[in-house]
């Protein structure tokens, strides 16, 4: 039996075989396509967290709720208005439920309005269950075909959205919201002229 550097003179012809530096032409090639891809992601990131409205004119759009009627945004002008995007088995959404119930309770006479939009649920009764479990009193509504969640860039619940009176957002909030951690600002904004 002939070892292994016999079977490769036999190969090579008794040549020696030529050592390979560096990168071959199909290493290159491969590397570039996965720089490629990774810009193209990079700007599609970026894109899309540039549109998401985080400052500047809030996004209209018309609401249809769980008791059938239907809201629009721009009919709150004139109030301070929370939107959050939530779902009934996101635990961050359960545990902000509570506060943004107590925030509508303590300021809604004010001048707050919290609208609340339910989004990838798996069913109507669970969102509603969800409603009834927490006392949730403000408006609340699905999220149909996901186009406000499209429309705000929202990409995983809850995300919120604090609006001025003038229709502005002026602060965005990835997470659950915390009663103390909003109050301020809601006071602050209540306090601005329409």
């Amino acid at each position: 039996m002939s070892n292994s550097n016999d079977q490769l003179e036999f190969l090579s012809e008794g040549k020696p075989l030529p050592v390979r530096r560096g990168f071959s032409l199909g290493s290159l090639a491969l590397m570039a396509a996965v720089l490629a891809l990774a810009l193209v992601l990079g700007l599609q990131l970026s894109r899309r967290n540039a549109t998401r409205p985080t400052s500047g004119p809030a996004p209209d759009f018309a609401l249809k709720l769980f008791d059938a009627s239907e809201i629009r945004l721009r009919d709150y002008r004139g109030d301070v208005v929370l939107i959050n995007f939530w779902a009934s088995w996101c635990p961050p959404c359960r545990d902000e439920a509570p506060d943004l119930q107590a925030l509508y309770e303590d300021y809604r006479l004010a001048g707050l309005t919290v609208i609340g939009i339910n989004m990838l649920e798996s069913s109507r009764q669970k969102a509603l269950d969800f409603i009834n479990e927490f006392g949730i009193t403000y408006p609340n509504g699905e999220d149909i075909g996901e186009k406000l969640t499209n429309l705000y860039r929202v990409e995983a619940p809850p995300e919120s959205f604090l609006i001025d009176r003038r229709g502005n957002v002026r602060r965005f909030f990835i997470g659950a919201i915390r009663f103390d951690d909003v109050s301020d600002s809601i006071e602050s904004l209540l306090a601005e002229e329409p």
